[in-house]
């Protein structure tokens, strides 16, 4: 496998590849299904698999179908059956589940099976691809099939331990046998780096990660259990890509001095610009976000009280630094409580909050505008009540949510919809891709309101709404999508058509506490809404435009300074790695493997102990440089002594 580097890869304003268009591929293909007829097993490490193959640079496209219609009853229900067939197209034989139409029809052999009722060299006379099916030109296949190999055969993962994962299924994959034409929605050529929010249930976002196999930057798996040592997570940890709040707010400045810098935090790079193509947020409270702390506990009663004490916690900021990231052509998600956590935040100038505007939340949705007193239970269902000065900057009596995770709305909370009466919308999107039956699933948040009594509405009246009740959109919502603050419409926008021309972030939002990552899916209903989560990591715009923040470490070099860690007395460290030339200096002291240059120093000094070799040992003299370049009384100086005396004397008997 090709070594990836640690270097920052920032492509931020790159158009998005073209995408929306009719393709041609030809015989030798390669397929991986994404419907439960060939996927049912398999289907969340077909997500982990596709990343691999983009981080070792094997372009695959995303194929759906652009007229695809949703069957919402069974097809094989009597009397509204599917006009197309669950397997071999032309058997009879009807899914006994909801799908969308095919995406395209092509026979195939089967190259691997992770479903047990097929084996490698069989032949599909004629499939049609539904649930939007990941494609392989056949020009990259053998780049490809080596990848897949390696992550569908544990025999294999000790020669590519970057494919070794505690989580294991084979994936079904496709060679096809003809040539077929198919609307490419989008061309990926990325991975997705990812950052997990350590909001204390980060263990559901992890638990989806690790269920496809899409590890962290460093390649090491995402931790199964919860980050309960802030030392165990954040940059410069194990767990580099799980941050914390601290992490994400960035430097907050003092009490007197406040720092309303929003891009300095874990979420930025120090020129300002994203160190991540995505961020989720799983179960992050309300109450949590109204959290400021000074010095480490509650802030006095005003600011004057808090001179001298810095800012070490404050709620509002993380949701300031969030929309400092869709700025850019990034992704955010957020499930259950962290939905109404970001959405309905409105800033507060009032201490110790002192937000300005950039700290608004509403991604999605208008703010609504409360009433005045007195409430009507009658209209507004006995869920709003009289707040005294409650509106406008505390001039005016208002009827707000009983509830304060419906302060600012934005969403209100709606019950969990019947699984039997869901509309599926749009699906057509990627984010929306599935196959079979879509399960609920409850929570405090189990889906979501507009707000007819505030006024609330989707910003631009945009249709972002892929997944609702009966009565829906606007009423219990439970999967939506679209770009911040209504810039773009998420359906109409054809990148091909106008690429680059929605260069900003993508929000999306989904209900329920937790879903299953049980497979098969065809018996677990409740695991589409992972699928759902995992859709939207290769649905942005950083997938197809370019990469965004670090780029994956290769496993067998870890620290990514050219020497495998086998041969590495230092593999942690990018600074060290031995003195192969015997020159007295680190060859990894400039952070990369170099032996012509190998005196400068690391990023604290350089090489071993921050500055190459002590100078007591004939290594880095008192001033920073190596013994091999600098004056000194180490080994490096008297090797090179010792060479230059050989040489003066060579020279002279050449001249006799």
């Amino acid at each position: 496998m090709a070594a990836a580097g640690a270097a920052l890869v920032l492509l931020l304003n790159v158009a998005p590849a073209e995408a929306g268009y009719d393709r041609n591929f030809e015989a030798g293909s390669l397929v991986i299904p994404m419907d439960l007829a060939y996927q049912d097993t398999g289907m969340f490490q077909a997500y982990g698999l596709v990343y691999h193959l983009l981080r070792e640079g094997v372009q695959v496209y995303w194929v759906i179908d652009e007229t695809k219609t949703w069957h919402a009853a069974a097809c094989d229900t009597t009397g509204d059956e599917c006009t197309w067939d669950c397997a071999e197209e032309g058997s009879g034989v009807k899914c006994s589940y909801p799908t969308g139409s095919p995406d395209f029809f092509v026979g195939a052999t089967v190259l691997w099976d992770g479903e047990g009722a097929a084996s490698a060299g069989d032949t599909i006379t004629n499939h049609g691809y539904r649930g939007g099916p990941f494609v392989i030109d056949a020009a990259n296949a053998a780049a490809a099939k080596a990848v897949i190999d390696a992550w569908n055969d544990r025999d294999a993962w000790a020669a590519n331990p970057w494919a070794e994962r505690s989580e294991f299924s084979v994936v079904s994959v496709h060679e096809v046998t003809a040539s077929f034409s198919g609307h490419v929605v989008k061309e990926m050529i990325a991975a997705p780096t990812i950052a997990v929010f350590s909001d204390g249930n980060e263990d559901i976002a992890t638990g989806y990660l690790r269920a496809a196999g899409i590890p962290q930057s460093n390649g090491t798996e995402f931790p199964a259990d919860k980050c309960r040592d802030p030392g165990d997570c954040g940059p410069g940890t194990a767990n580099p890509d799980m941050l914390t709040v601290e992490s994400i707010m960035g430097d907050m400045g003092t009490c007197e001095a406040p720092n309303m810098d929003h891009r300095n935090g874990a979420l930025f790079a120090a020129d300002g610009t994203p160190a991540y193509c995505q961020i989720m947020s799983m179960h992050w409270g309300v109450n949590d976000r109204e959290t400021v702390e000074c010095d480490g506990g509650a802030c006095p009663a005003t600011q004057a009280e808090c001179s001298g004490e810095t800012f070490t916690y404050h709620g509002h900021e993380v949701v300031a630094e969030v929309r400092q990231f869709l700025t850019f052509p990034t992704h955010f998600f957020a499930e259950c409580q962290a939905v109404n956590a970001y959405e309905n935040q409105v800033p507060n100038p009032a201490w110790p909050y002192l937000d300005d505007d950039a700290r608004m939340g509403h991604f999605l949705t208008t703010t609504g505008t409360p009433p005045d007193c007195p409430c009507d239970g009658a209209t507004d269902g006995g869920d709003y009540e009289c707040v005294t000065l409650g509106c406008d900057g505390g001039t005016r009596d208002c009827c707000l949510p009983r509830s304060d995770k419906e302060i600012g709305a934005g969403f209100l909370i709606a019950d969990q919809p019947d699984e039997n009466t869901l509309q599926t919308l749009n699906p057509h999107i990627p984010y929306n891709q599935m196959d079979g039956y879509y399960g609920t699933v409850g929570g405090s948040e189990p889906a979501y309101n507009l707000s007819t009594f505030l006024g609330s509405a989707y910003k631009n009246d945009l249709d972002v709404t892929f997944i609702t009740g009966p009565d829906g959109p606007g009423d219990q919502d439970v999967w939506m999508t679209g770009f911040v603050d209504g810039e773009c419409d998420i359906i109409g926008y054809d990148e091909f058509a106008r690429p680059g021309e929605c260069n900003l972030g993508k929000v999306s939002y989904l209900g329920g506490h937790r879903y299953s990552t049980n497979t098969p899916i065809s018996g677990s209903r409740d695991s589409q809404g992972t699928r759902l989560f995992l859709n939207a990591l290769f649905e942005a715009d950083c997938v197809t435009g370019g990469a965004i923040g670090p780029e994956p470490i290769d496993p067998n070099d870890r620290d990514g300074d050219g020497v495998v860690n086998a041969d590495d007395p230092a593999p942690d460290d990018r600074f060290a790695c031995g003195d192969s030339d015997m020159d007295g200096c680190d060859d990894c002291s400039s952070g990369t493997f170099n032996t012509a240059n190998d005196c400068s120093t690391g990023a604290d000094g350089g090489g071993v102990d921050g500055g190459g070799i002590d100078s007591g040992t004939g290594g880095a003299t008192d001033d920073g440089g190596c013994g091999c370049r600098a004056a000194g009384t180490g080994d490096g100086a008297t090797t090179f002594a010792l060479f230059a005396l050989v040489g003066f004397w060579l020279m002279r008997r050449k001249r006799r």
